[in-house]
Parts: C-alpha cells; structure tokens; sequence
C-alpha cells in the first residue's frame, strides 16, 4: 500500500467522527474568547486595576489646594462674656459664625510627586497582572481542550478496535458453525472483546472528566453540551524540533507580561523609599483664610442690634500665613521606615532576580520536552505505519487461515497502542510548541494581551 494512502488512512482513522449540523463545534480560540468573558478571576483583577487607576488620580489630584468652609450657631445663657462689650453678662443672645479656609503645600520634600509615581507604577503592574491572568486562563483552557481532543480520539480509537472485534466474533462464529473455525476460537475472541468494552468504557468516563475540566476552565455551564472542533494534520513537522533556550529567553524578557509587572512592582518599592526619605525634609505650606459672624448682641449708638447684613460686612477678617516644618526628632519613625523601605527594596530585586532564573528553566525545560516530543511522534508515525502494514497482512492471514486468533489479537493490539501513542504525542507536540511560541512573543492567543 502507498505510504502516502497510509498516512491518510491514519488520519481519518483517528480523527475520523459523525458531521453533526446541530450542535456547534467549538474550536481553541473561541473557548478561550468564552473563559475570557465569563471568567471572575479576570473580573476580580479589573476591580483592582480600577481601584490602582482611580488612586492613581487622586495621587495627582492631591497637588490641588484643599478648601474648607464651615458655618457655627451657638446660643449662651448664663454667665458668659458679652462679645460685643467683652464684660460678663447673664443675658442669653445667639451668634453665628461664618470661615472659608484654604491650603496649599508648597514644599513637602518631593513626597506627592513621589506619591504619583508610585501610584502610576502600581497601576501598570495592575495592567500587566491582569495579562498575566488572561494568559494564565488561556493555557489551562488550551491544555484542557488538546487533553480532551485526546481522549475523543482515543475513544473513536478503541470503539473502532471494538467494532472489528465484534465483526470477527460474527465471522468466526459462523466459520465454527461449519466447521472451519474452533469454538476455542470464538472464547479468545469473546475475553478480548470484554476487554476493549471495559477500555471503551473507561475511555468514556475519561473524556467526560476532561470535558468538564475543560467547562470549569471556561466557566460554562456543566450541564450544557460542548462539542469541540477537530485539528487538522496540514503541515505537521517532518522531522525533530529544536529550540535554543537562551534565544527563547531573551525573546521572553522583551514582552513576557508576568515580567514587566515584576519590573513596575520593583520601581514602586524605589518610590515608596523615596516617600519615606521625603519625611526627613522640611515641609513649607501656604495657607489662608476669611472669617466673619453675627452676635445678636452687638448694637449700635440707639440700642438697636445690627443687621446681618451689616454684621457680615464689618465682621469680616481675613488672614494669610506661610508655615514652615522642620523635622527635629520623631522617635526615629521616619528612620525605621527608611530602613524597612530598603529591605522592601533589596527583597524585590531578590524575587525578580529568582522569577528571572524560574523563567530560565521553565523555558529550557519546555524547549527539551518540545524536541523530545517532536521525535516521540515522528517514531510513532513510523511504527503506526509499520503496524498498520502489518494488520493488514495478518488480516489477509488470519482469513487464509494462517495466523490464529492471539496472534492476530497482538497485530490488532499493536496497531491500537501505536494509533493511542500517535495521538498523545501530537497532542503534546501542539500544547509545547504554543507554549515556546508565546515565550517567543508570536501571537499564539488572539485578544488575550491586548
């Protein structure tokens, strides 16, 4: 048989199913798309992005003066002191007090540009972690979607060694009702078909577990049906696959969003080291305010009390101050928090440094497993082909009568494990070669760092 005939025969041995116009089939991007929307981690993380932009703002709104009015009415009975006379007096009267105040830093020792940086850094970190959770939610939807599209496989795989089985049993059955076939024949037949129901079976229930680990991912709802689209074997590789890790690396210290956070985290921690040094410089603030009131008590030359309106007027008083702080001693606080801000800053630069080596062996770890991978399938490819040969010769034998049933069984059986190994390798080759891809910053998920 052309090798070519072979290699397509396998293909639609393994990804052969039933066209079903019903149901939608969903491919990997558009489960993604879904787990994206309905997922509440990633909701959670906006919250938080938001709540990082609006302090943010605030941070650079604090520049602005702060403005205050306040109003007072009081009524004294008893012995108090007349306002307007300054004597004691038992008489009770009531007064009203009026003030708009106003302030303005203008020297804080850098402490409020300081404050927006740091807010600035802490928004950008946000942005990137929310990334980092978008990613992060891709690849558990793409491992669970390529860990369920294996077991589909395998069950087309085993339901179809079922069928042939079930199809020998027929015709060795009546080959032994003439005659030609031993009953012994049909035992073995029967304790190897028992077998591949029980493999069937267990397939089953192994696909609906990953089926619903898959929903989870997504966040869709369990008991809803979810068809997945097949991948297609255009262009697979055709020989082993290498990857340099260190080239890999430097590609991923370029645009690896979980990095870029670490880095925005770390220029934070440099700000808020500064806000803390800033406590040691003298603050210097202008201020101002307008006063006035009314006191029923205040008359003019007849005995007769003064209009409000008049009151207002003369009352008022006006006042401007400029004030200036120097720190001389504060228990030492704002030393210790200097000294606590270095350690907060020498404990960043620690964990960036081993989130820097982690990514390392994490990326030459995926770049070996990819080549292992990538050889694993070719030479599953070469033995599907050699045994699919060979099931067909002992098919030809085994009706010639000259191959019995165990024999046949083990051609039939090596055929099975080569088609399931095919099948998982290819699988693992796609899942690897998308993870180093997106270390290499190629756009392996559509709308997810964006």
């Amino acid at each position: 048989m052309n090798i070519k005939i072979v290699i397509l025969l396998t293909t639609l041995f393994i990804f052969g199913t039933e066209m079903s116009f019903a149901q939608k089939q969903w491919t990997l991007d558009e489960c993604i798309n879904y787990a994206l929307q309905n997922n509440l981690e990633i909701e959670s993380q906006r919250i938080t992005t938001k709540t990082s932009k609006e302090n943010f703002e605030q941070s650079k709104r604090n520049r602005l003066p702060q403005i205050n009015a306040g109003s007072g009415y009081s009524i004294n009975f008893g012995k108090s002191v007349d306002p307007n006379t300054n004597s004691v007096t038992y008489n009770s009267f009531a007064s009203n007090s009026y003030s708009l105040q106003g302030g303005i830093s203008l020297f804080d020792g850098f402490v409020r540009n300081n404050q927006i940086a740091y807010s600035r850094f802490m928004l950008l970190a946000g942005i990137e972690n929310e990334k980092v959770v978008k990613i992060d939610i891709a690849f558990g939807v793409m491992n669970a979607f390529h860990n369920s599209l294996y077991y589909k496989g395998l069950l087309d795989i085993v339901k179809e060694q079922k069928a042939l089985s079930e199809m020998n049993l027929e015709k060795i059955e009546k080959q032994a009702e003439v005659g030609i076939s031993a009953k012994t024949d049909i035992l073995e037949i029967e304790a190897r078909l028992a077998d591949e129901e029980l493999l069937v079976i267990r397939t089953q229930n192994n696909l609906k577990a990953s089926i619903l680990e898959l929903k989870r991912t997504m966040n869709f709802p369990a008991s809803e049906e979810l068809e997945l689209k097949q991948i297609s074997d255009i262009d697979f590789i055709e020989a082993t696959v290498f990857e340099n890790a260190d080239t890999v690396y430097s590609m991923a210290l370029e645009h690896l969003p979980s990095l870029k956070a670490k880095h925005q985290q770390l220029m934070a921690v440099e700000r808020s080291l500064s806000i803390a040094k800033g406590s040691l410089y003298p603050s210097l603030s202008l201020s101002g305010g307008y006063y006035t009131g009314f006191h029923e008590t205040r008359t003019d030359d007849q005995g007769n009390t003064i209009s409000f309106r008049d009151q207002i007027k003369n009352n008022a008083s006006q006042s401007i101050s400029l004030s200036l702080s120097i720190p001389i001693f504060s228990r030492w606080n704002s030393r210790s928090a200097i000294k606590i801000n270095k350690l907060e800053l020498e404990k960043e630069k620690v964990e960036l440094e081993n989130f820097k080596n982690q990514l390392y062996y994490e990326i030459e770890s995926y770049c070996q497993e990819l080549s292992a991978v990538s050889a694993e399938y070719l030479q599953a490819k070469k033995q599907t082909e050699s045994n699919w040969l060979a099931y067909e010769v002992a098919q030809k034998k085994k009706e010639q009568g000259l191959f019995n049933v165990i024999d046949f069984y083990t051609s039939k059986n090596l055929l099975s494990n080569a088609l399931g190994e095919l099948l998982r390798t290819k699988m693992e080759y796609l899942v690897k070669r998308k993870t180093i891809d997106f270390y290499m910053g190629k756009p392996v998920f559509k709308n997810v760092t964006e």
